[in-house]
């Protein structure tokens, strides 16, 4: 299993130009630009709210608008009425919802110190996690690009992807892909930013639902599922 897993790594490695043209900068361990080029924490926390059940493109042109007035920091958002950033982030899908929610954590942020505050506690995922609106991808997305704490997202992509790569089925649950793939890959906040990017781009690009396309996938020397 180590060697095939240090394979894959080193296949996801290699794919910085095309993470790249996909919204993902391969950059620095501890640097929040793998997440569309945020230029900061607050800007991961707040997309990360906002990108739920909407497409990225719209999303980064909510955050154009948001910089421009000031409002991409927690704490300005926590100062911020729902109704008011509502009126902003239209385009954004469930954008009533998501301003409420989101103005709400952002409070509950700056309330245990911000977000420095938040990564020196030692519940940071149950707190999240407490929040409205916030699931486990959600929590460990912010933890991982927000907070530079090695916590793993386990999004659909990924289950696809290593149950077809890996040859191995361990359901739909999160815990445990979170648990199993915790365990094989180096517990490094490089190699965990890399992986999460990395299995969204392959699969939305090459390891569809139906018809993947195996030919072409940057994965298809590794993957069990590809040499059938």
């Amino acid at each position: 299993m180590r060697e095939v897993i240090e394979r894959i790594i080193d296949v996801f490695r290699g794919l910085g130009n095309e993470l790249r043209r996909t919204g993902w900068f391969v950059d620095g361990p501890e640097s929040t630009r793998w997440w569309g080029g945020a230029e900061s924490p607050d800007e991961v926390v707040i997309t990360a709210i906002l990108v739920q059940q909407t497409r990225w493109e719209v999303v980064g042109e909510v955050l154009g608008r948001l910089r421009v007035l000031d409002l991409n920091k927690i704490e300005r958002i926590a100062e911020t009425s729902p109704e008011a950033l509502a009126d902003i982030i239209k385009g954004v899908n469930y954008r009533f919802t998501k301003a409420v929610r989101l103005v709400k954590l952002a409070r509950n942020i700056v309330s245990v110190g911000g977000l420095e505050g938040l990564r020196s506690m030692s519940n940071v995922r149950d707190f999240l996690l407490n929040q409205d609106g916030v699931g486990e991808e959600t929590a460990d997305s912010i933890m991982l690009f927000a907070l530079n704490i090695p916590s793993l997202p386990i999004s659909q992509y990924t289950k696809r992807v290593f149950s077809r790569v890996l040859g191995i089925d361990l359901g739909n649950g999160y815990s445990s892909w979170k648990g199993f793939l915790e365990e094989v890959l180096p517990r490094d906040l490089y190699i965990y930013k890399l992986v999460h990017a990395s299995v969204v781009t392959i699969g939305k690009q090459y390891c569809l639902p139906q018809k993947p396309l195996c030919n072409q996938c940057p994965l298809r020397g590794v993957c069990k599922y590809a040499v059938r």
